[in-house]
């Protein structure tokens, strides 16, 4: 759940539409692999075709892709099945031209002790990138000529795409409420069945630990373990509260700094400083050149756009630096915040393109389908209000606008009910999460009747990929999912500030 892409004089691109040929059943045909493997390492992959409509088996089809990263030496026959986040996140598919996908996320070294024993299948989400048909509405950030005719869009041209979009859509044919997290969950029941197997283990990280939750309700009998990292359950409205839960992430911080006798030092009365910052850049713009992959590009941050830098460091697992990163600020010191503006920029856009994944259709389908429609409004205006710098983000949402252009039919109000299992379930979870708090992670354990919700305490949004502990967890969980037998970690050290004062004087 990653929430933060022409039209007027530029082209809209709606993008692989052809998925309305006839479905038939459920098949997995092989494909060519264009992804890389290392010496030693094998691959398989796969396109799966499925109806798009499962009450409608001879309708259109949706394919699917489907690598298969092999294991050393299959002791354990139940897969782990990775569900990727976002809602739209693409783990198949290149961020950049030219990248070998399972090479930028590091898949082989981040899974390599699971796949000693057992084979790591990673599917693309139907609607995303990587599927057919994919629901965004413009090309990829991949290249530069995508990223300056995205930043080319003004705001008043974006209803104008999205309705234009979303037409598009109906003029195929293409049914946008069959992509839903039920429809992605039956999907990863049709892979099980395909790969003959009568069990396997889930690995959701973000939205995809709402995927896998829905799986577990959907298709109990399935599942033999799941390990939900930032934790997103059904019942949670993410839209709702956000304010409060960003101001108590960072009210942490502060205590934390106040505490910590380097930190106290190096940066004394921080939350205030943090707000003098915020503040002033409000009235005047923080003038700073990015150097991004696609060349130098000078930027205007307002007050929004610094609280989304530093929410940025917060998620990544770098609370730690955003201190040294406000004090450098007021000394005009930017290199701490312009290290991070610059991989918050390449990663995902919103300094420069203010229409990052807004037209990413499969989130605003799900995102508009589950969240907006069941959120109270006037509530949440009333929380943005009153959280001065922390309503900030919320109020620059753009669902607001998407959703009514958008125009798709609510969820039923039993997708928002809690997920009860038995299945044995381990939920991570870092304190500094804004986006899923821990609070969620221990809402779901409620209802997981053998499970085991660990919190780290100086991590981010997706601590498997932020702790290495987190990672070894996640790995002997699988290899024993007994919530009793979780291996001790240390999770409950504040953030190491002493050793940002360290990064901070090595820096050029």
């Amino acid at each position: 759940m990653i929430r933060k892409w022409l039209g007027g004089g530029l082209a809209l691109v709606v993008l692989a539409l052809a998925g309305t040929a006839e479905a038939g059943p459920p098949r997995l045909e092989r494909d060519r692999c264009v992804f890389r493997a290392p010496r030693g390492e094998r691959l398989e992959c796969y396109t799966m075709v499925v109806p798009e409509n499962r009450e409608k088996p001879q309708g259109s089809e949706v394919r699917l892709k489907v690598a298969v990263l092999k294991a050393r030496r299959v002791v354990a026959p139940d897969p782990v099945i990775y569900l990727a986040g976002g809602p739209g996140d693409s783990p198949l598919v290149a961020s950049s031209a030219g990248a070998d996908p399972l090479s930028e996320g590091d898949w082989w070294n981040d899974t390599a002790s699971i796949r000693k024993k057992r084979d790591v299948v990673i599917l693309s989400q139907r609607g995303a990138p990587g599927s057919t048909p994919s629901l965004d509405c413009f090309e990829s950030r991949a290249s530069e000529l995508a990223r300056a005719r995205r930043r080319a869009v003004t705001e008043g041209q974006e209803r104008d795409i999205l309705l234009r979009c979303r037409a598009e859509f109906d003029r195929k044919k293409i049914d946008v409420s069959m992509y839903s997290t039920p429809t992605l969950a039956d999907d990863v029941a049709d892979l099980a069945r395909l790969l003959k197997q009568p069990k396997v283990n889930l690995y959701g990280i973000s939205y995809g630990t709402r995927w896998g939750l829905e799986v577990m309700r959907r298709h109990p009998d399935l599942v033999r373990s799941a390990v939900l990292d930032g934790v997103y359950p059904p019942q949670i409205n993410g839209d709702q509260n956000e304010p409060e839960v960003v101001r108590a992430a960072f009210e942490q911080l502060a205590a934390d700094c106040a505490t910590d006798a380097v930190c106290k030092q190096r940066n004394p009365g921080f939350s205030n400083a943090m707000r003098a910052v915020v503040e002033a850049a409000e009235k005047i713009p923080l003038q700073i050149t990015l150097q991004l992959d696609d060349g130098p590009q000078n930027a205007r941050l307002d007050g929004t756009r610094i609280m989304m830098v530093l929410m940025h460091m917060m998620r990544i697992g770098e609370a730690g630096m955003i201190p040294e990163a406000i004090s450098g600020i007021e000394r005009k010191d930017l290199r701490v915040f312009q290290q991070f503006a610059e991989d918050f920029e390449d990663d995902e856009g919103g300094l420069l393109e203010p229409n990052a994944q807004q037209f990413g259709g499969l989130f605003n389908t799900i995102e508009c389908r589950e969240t907006w429609a069941a959120i109270d409004l006037a509530a949440r205006d009333r929380a943005i209000a009153i959280g001065g710098i922390y309503g900030l983000d919320a109020k620059a949402s753009k669902l607001p606008t998407v959703c009514p252009a958008w125009n798709v039919p609510p969820a039923p109000p039993g997708e928002r009910q809690p997920v009860s299992s038995n299945v044995p379930t381990l939920l991570l979870s870092g304190a500094f999460d804004w986006l899923t708090p821990p609070a969620w992670g221990k809402e779901a354990a409620r209802t997981l009747s053998v499970s085991r919700h660990v919190v780290f305490r100086a991590q981010g949004h997706g601590v498997s990929s932020q702790d290495a502990c987190a990672a070894r967890l996640r790995d002997e969980f699988i290899d024993n999912p007994d919530p009793r037998a979780v291996p001790p970690c240390r999770t409950n050290a504040a953030p190491d500030f002493a050793a940002a004062a360290d990064r901070v004087k090595t820096l050029p």
